[in-house]
């Protein structure tokens, strides 16, 4: 049974978000016997992750995708499913009876007298601290290019895309060639006629290094949690759009998947590309990934012209409010699974 939650006057913590970063947070305040609240839009924990495209599963293997007080049970050579890890999400909450307010989507956060308010579509919470645990896959991001595809083009954003059965007959031109959009084109390439769009061409890595996954000789070697201003976080941050695993790269070797420049505009079905190529598709698949959206975030000074919130190390300059599970927060680690609870420690020690 989950435990239920009572609403209180002033919550020494709220945390808004329940994927990997808040739950892990949600660990570390239970242990310091904090009273708190772990709110979310979702109807379940996990839904972040049970609500992408089927065929989704993590290039970590299972012994790094671990939170804080209770590992994942699965092979240590495995890659888990999304649903998986949704599972595991959900258990993790349970195991340790974390408060959960679900189905609460937060619409405003303010500051009133030195109280955070937190207004859901339900009601109101109070809070001494808030930490803003939603993590980087906010809004979906489809850049603008001047024309638009003939409204006979099926168009899909990858947050959209579960699987090639949505997907007609005829070309498909996946654009961005971030992880995401190398397993969407791998697996489309089974069932359709692939494009791929890109701004340059994609660097490969293999899964496995001298027989040890890339992941353990990057823990072993702290790249993984060097902070961007570092040599070895330098190194990572320059390599970070790198695709894991070389399924892509053969498909591309042999032809089943062509390799197409940046678009400049399109002309009906028409899709002209930078180099002045041009082809026609029936499909585009957006994996052109996500932009910030913290419109609620009504606190002045909490985010930055470009959308994003300022911090340092997920601290905000404003007393009591922090964050969790951004891209490059400390580390390339902090928006991954291996990184969480890490973090989720250090911002626990900057409440206390």
């Amino acid at each position: 049974m989950q435990k239920t939650w009572q609403k209180q006057e002033i919550y020494e913590v709220l945390v808004i978000g329940t994927g990997q970063a808040g739950l892990a947070f949600g660990f570390y305040l239970q242990q310091q016997k904090k009273t708190f609240l772990l709110l979310d839009a979702s109807s379940r924990v996990g839904d972040s992750w049970r609500n992408r495209y089927d065929s989704l599963r993590l290039f970590t293997p299972a012994p790094y995708c671990n939170l804080p007080g209770w590992p994942l049970d699965l092979p240590k050579d495995h890659y888990p499913t999304k649903d998986e890890i949704a599972g595991y999400l959900e258990q993790y909450a349970q195991r340790f009876q974390l408060p959960l307010a679900l189905e609460h989507k937060v619409v405003a956060l303010t500051k009133t007298n030195g109280i955070f308010q937190v207004q859901t579509q339900k009601q109101l919470f109070q809070a001494r601290q808030v930490v803003v645990a939603t993590g980087p896959f906010q809004t979906p991001s489809v850049p603008n290019y001047g024309t638009n595809p003939a409204d006979s083009v099926l168009q899909l954003h990858s947050s959209q895309y579960r699987n090639p059965a949505q997907i007609p007959a005829g070309k498909v031109m996946v654009v961005g060639a971030g992880n995401s959009g190398a397993q969407l084109a791998v697996e489309l390439a089974q069932t359709h006629e692939v494009h791929l769009s890109v701004k340059r061409p994609p660097q490969f890595s293999s899964l496995q290094l001298l027989g040890r996954s890339v992941f353990w000789w990057a823990t072993k070697t702290g790249a993984i949690y060097a902070p961007a201003t570092s040599f070895l976080g330098n190194k990572m941050l320059k390599q970070a759009d790198v695709i894991y695993g070389r399924e892509l790269e053969m498909l591309l070797q042999k032809g089943e998947v062509q390799l197409r420049p940046e678009i400049r505009a399109f002309d009906q079905e028409q899709v002209i590309f930078q180099d002045g190529t041009q082809t026609s598709f029936t499909s585009i698949l957006w994996a052109t990934g996500f932009r910030p959206d913290y419109n609620w975030l009504q606190i002045p000074g909490a985010i930055a012209e470009n959308g994003a919130p300022v911090h340092q190390n997920g601290i905000s300059p404003l007393a009591g409010l922090f964050y969790l599970g951004l891209s490059w927060q400390r580390s390339r680690g902090s928006a991954l699974l291996l990184g969480a609870g890490r973090d989720a420690q250090f911002i626990a020690q900057q409440l206390s």
